[in-house]
């Protein structure tokens, strides 16, 4: 049975336990602004993550990871600036980070998001959460500063905050 929430609960509605992330049903989406306030669209690939829920229905741990040289933002030359040491340097930081412990779920999560070994509190606001027996399908949204997450190649010419949109599906573990 599947049970659809737009609502913003105080507990997770999904069974206690251990949760994956799977990666090909999960995505994680991007719109920022360039120079003359042109919208950049793009994504970053999925590769793991796990989510632990308390008994009281509470997130009691997650940790999602979003691989850097699957950036693609439709431009072949911005996307390998991108990867670039300048920006998010996919060589030496292979991964962005999202991490959380004791995490209260509301109207929104706030947990950690490491980009290139700097780590910065972001809040996640749950849109919809849909729960179909085993399976949990989370959208939210967040805004991200850059420069606060230590990218601040080009400020002259690339806006410093991206709207970031997430669909996880979470698979619980058996």
């Amino acid at each position: 049975m599947s049970t659809n929430h737009t609502a913003h609960p105080q507990t997770v509605d999904a069974p206690a336990g251990s949760w994956d992330l799977e990666p090909v049903g999960s995505t994680v989406e991007f719109t920022g602004r360039h120079f003359f306030f042109l919208p950049v669209r793009g994504s970053l690939p999925v590769r793991s993550g796990r989510a632990e829920i308390a008994a009281d229905g509470t997130l009691a741990g997650l940790d999602a990871a979003v691989g850097v040289a699957g950036f693609e933002s439709g431009d072949p030359r911005r996307d390998t600036a991108v990867r670039g040491p300048r920006f998010l340097d996919a060589e030496r930081f292979p991964e962005l980070r999202f991490t959380g412990e004791r995490l209260t779920v509301g109207p929104s999560v706030t947990g950690l998001l490491e980009v290139k070994g700097r780590r910065t509190p972001v809040t996640f606001t749950a849109e919809e959460l849909t729960v179909d027996g085993e399976r949990v399908t989370v959208r939210a949204t967040a805004r991200v500063d850059r420069h606060a997450c230590g990218v601040g190649a080009l400020r002259g010419l690339v806006g410093a905050e991206l709207l970031v949109r997430v669909r996880a599906v979470f698979v619980r573990r058996s």
